[in-house]
């Protein structure tokens, strides 16, 4: 093979591409090592509260404690879930994930109950660019209720109301607001209904049947589909890929996984394909740092297996945890552990090393 510029690695799928499984579309384009991070804040908040379970006393039969709730939702329409986890009476939290670290949105500490101190719920609406978390504590004793939404790296309010009664005069009467001016009841109903608009709410009462009204969600439920939503990145099930690539017009033997819609490539395996060209590398296992080592424009040394055929069947796949250093640097790739090999994403592993894949 002729030494070139730029090798060109062409991929030809003889199959359907693999899609997200059904329960995976509000991951949006959140990375395996967001996904990864989110896991690890769930688990340490576990610790913290102890896991979900229904209490059993008289009196509060039914009534969720531990860590009960766990649910991913956009609160700015950037297409990066945010996560909110909630432990009713114990405290809930909002993360975010950016930039490879994860952080604490500032919201308040406590779940809401909107009514009673022994009715905690937690209500969101979400829309197509923007979702609100509803916060409300003994509202009927005109306090205030706020929706809090994610604004660059903080969570802020956007509408505060009260709907409560002046307990003092000598009938009951209603005491309304938005943003602290007073309005009637029909002002009123018709501000928080142009401010939600075709927005989707979505309340999660922490009682369990039999006290949950008709439109509660179970937190329960949005806590395992959160996890394993989660785990579809960073613990996914991987395919023998059916296609065919060439390199520079002939025929390669690179074999690769599919995993969640996308090839991954053993990083040896292309590393002896690439060869004798200008993108050559060479790969290395650095024991003491525990990490990869590539070294551009160096001819790979071959350490027996590189190219063979993908034993038939599917695989299970978790995110590596070893660092991959190309020249020295730090790279930023997103990589699999399968059966004790790595395999690598090609386009990123393109833009790193210098070749071209279409």
């Amino acid at each position: 093979m002729n030494k070139i510029g730029k090798a060109m690695l062409c991929t030809v799928l003889t199959g359907a591409m693999a899609v997200g499984a059904a329960g995976a579309a509000d991951l949006g384009s959140l990375s395996p090592q967001g996904a990864k991070a989110y896991l690890n804040q769930i688990t340490t908040l576990q610790n913290k509260y102890g896991k979900a379970a229904a209490r059993t006393d008289d009196g509060f039969k039914g009534l969720l404690t531990g860590l009960s709730m766990a649910k991913l939702v956009d609160m700015d329409g950037d297409k990066i879930p945010e996560l909110y986890c909630a432990a009713a009476h114990q405290g809930q939290h909002m993360y975010s994930y950016a930039d490879g670290k994860i952080y604490e949105l500032v919201i308040p500490e406590d779940v809401s109950n909107f009514g009673t101190d022994v009715s905690p719920c937690t209500q969101f609406y979400v829309g197509k660019d923007k979702a609100y978390l509803v916060s409300g504590q003994e509202v009927m004793n005109n306090n205030p209720v706020t929706f809090w939404t994610k604004q660059g790296d903080k969570a802020v309010v956007v509408l505060t109301y009260t709907d409560g009664f002046d307990w003092d005069a000598e009938t009951p009467t209603p005491v309304k607001t938005i943003n602290g001016q007073s309005v009637t009841a029909e002002e009123f109903s018709s501000a928080i209904l142009d401010f939600t608009g075709d927005m989707d709410e979505q309340y999660y009462s922490f009682w369990e049947s039999p006290y949950n009204s008709d439109r509660a969600l179970s937190p329960r439920a949005a806590l395992q589909d959160t996890i394993t939503s989660l785990r579809k990145l960073t613990n996914p099930t991987a395919h023998v890929s059916r296609h065919k690539v060439t390199l520079n017009g002939a025929k390669a033997d690179l074999a690769a996984y599919t995993i969640n819609g996308n090839n991954y490539f053993k990083l040896r395996d292309l590393a002896k394909a690439l060869k004798g060209l200008d993108s050559e590398f060479e790969v290395k296992w650095n024991a003491a740092q525990q990490r990869i080592d590539l070294t551009s424009k160096t001819a790979y040394t071959a350490v027996g297996g590189e190219q063979a055929a993908l034993p038939a069947g599917n695989k299970a796949a978790s995110l590596t945890n070893a660092s991959v250093y190309l020249d020295g640097k730090p790279l930023a790739l997103t990589a699999y552990s399968i059966s004790g090999n790595n395999y690598f994403k090609l386009r990123d592993l393109g833009d790193a090393l210098g070749f071209s894949v279409d």
